[in-house]
């Protein structure tokens, strides 16, 4: 005696913004479906899972199983399961419908897998207050480098969306290519509170992020570094830093640190050339580095393209401060829901720091721009957190002083 067991599905085909490189920009679309049944197998990004029978069941026809599968079922047994396994992504997918027969020996019944891709984990980056400080009257370009982006899906580029900043009228701020860009105004001094967003190749974007940039007045007489683009070498390569800024007052008593690259190591010495190795292809890869004299703080960077494919961004010349493409006009975000007013004496001081945080939130200056870079940011950590993760900094401190 046989049963179907026969799944009532809700398909719904959400559209958001998705980041899709390509020479002109951004493209926008990603679907996702909705239905979550006992029988749906949400097939994870790049990896395989194993569908198993009930405890006493087993399959009867694994190759009907594969031939309805296609390409995503890569192994089958009865007892066992199935296998699955994701290619990698697409939001146009939909969904593919697994008739499996199975059995117990007393019974036999076809139950109606549904199978999907998950869609990879967004992009994150961390709050962070930027070490270095932007100009009064001035531009500081942040290298996207600095940003500690870290993408699962990110190996055809990356997104940029600059949401807000906080206090109104303080600065000019959008996003590029290869920088986040902040101009403030010359009567601001202090804390600039930039909200960002990361976005990887398929639509996902990372939670907003604020980045804390410190604004001050520099002499006139203070270093002015620049902001450049090479061709990305096969090999280690070197740069005269010195070379790229311009010292008023000359170069005296001036000291260059540099910062970390994304696919490669950078060493500095003493005298301010910069060793660029890669450790991986890549065809951009950037780091910054820091000018230090008579107190006064500048950054400058240096943005390395491969001469030998297409990514829209020239391997010679100055980096550009506006975005060389048009920015996409970015969501605005959903208001959060207001909280309740009370009159308790005895109410938590916490709820009125809440209250004070949604009023300062409300007083941020929208720029709702992103645009798409051709840079990939580095990968998540694996799950082990490996002995790598734990030197990195150290590795990239002695890399940076030229001790290794």
């Amino acid at each position: 005696m046989g049963a179907r067991v026969v799944a009532t599905r809700v398909l719904a085909l959400a559209v958001v913004a998705a980041v899709v490189l390509a020479a002109a920009g951004l493209a926008a679309a990603q679907a996702a479906v909705a239905y979550t049944g006992p029988n749906a197998i949400a097939v994870p990004y790049t990896e395989e899972k194993v569908v198993k029978p009930a405890d006493g069941w087993t399959f009867q026809d694994c190759g009907a199983i594969a031939k309805a599968g296609g390409a995503l079922v890569i192994a089958c047994d009865p007892s066992t399961g199935f296998t699955v396994k994701s290619p990698g992504y697409d939001p146009d997918f939909g969904e593919v419908i697994v008739p499996v027969k199975m059995t117990n020996g007393r019974t036999s019944t076809t139950i109606d897998y549904v199978l999907s891709l998950e869609p990879p984990a967004v992009p994150e980056l961390a709050e962070m207050t930027y070490p270095h400080p932007a100009p009064a009257g001035g531009t500081l370009l942040i290298p996207i480098s600095d940003l500690g982006i870290t993408c699962t899906a990110c190996s055809a580029g990356s997104g940029l969306e600059v949401t807000s900043f906080a206090p109104v009228g303080a600065a000019t701020v959008l996003p590029t290519e290869t920088h986040l860009v902040v101009r403030p105004r010359a009567g601001f001094e202090g804390p600039l509170e930039i909200t960002i967003r990361a976005g990887d190749m398929y639509g996902g974007w990372s939670s907003p992020t604020v980045i804390t940039v410190p604004v001050s007045r520099l002499d006139e007489d203070a270093p002015v570094p620049q902001h450049v683009q090479r061709p990305l070498a096969a090999e280690a390569s070197t740069f005269d830093l010195p070379g790229l800024v311009h010292f008023p007052a000359g170069p005296d008593d001036a000291q260059i640190l540099c910062g970390s690259a994304i696919h490669g190591t950078v060493v500095c010495d003493a005298a301010g050339t910069a060793t660029y190795t890669p450790f991986e292809k890549a065809q951009v890869d950037q780091f910054s580095f820091h000018v230090a004299q008579n107190g006064d703080y500048a950054t400058g960077s240096v943005t390395l393209v491969a001469e030998d494919v297409e990514v829209g961004l020239p391997a010679k010349g100055l980096a550009v401060s506006e975005p060389r493409t048009s920015p996409t006009p970015a969501p605005t975000p959903a208001p959060e829901p207001e909280p309740e007013e009370t009159d308790d004496p005895d109410a938590d001081p916490a709820d009125e720091d809440t209250k004070k945080k949604d009023e300062e939130k409300q007083e941020q200056q929208m720029v709702l721009l992103r645009v798409a870079s051709p840079l990939v940011p580095a990968s998540p950590p694996d799950e082990t957190g490996g002995m790598v993760g734990v030197f990195t900094p150290l590795v990239e401190t002695m890399n940076r002083a030229g001790a290794r």
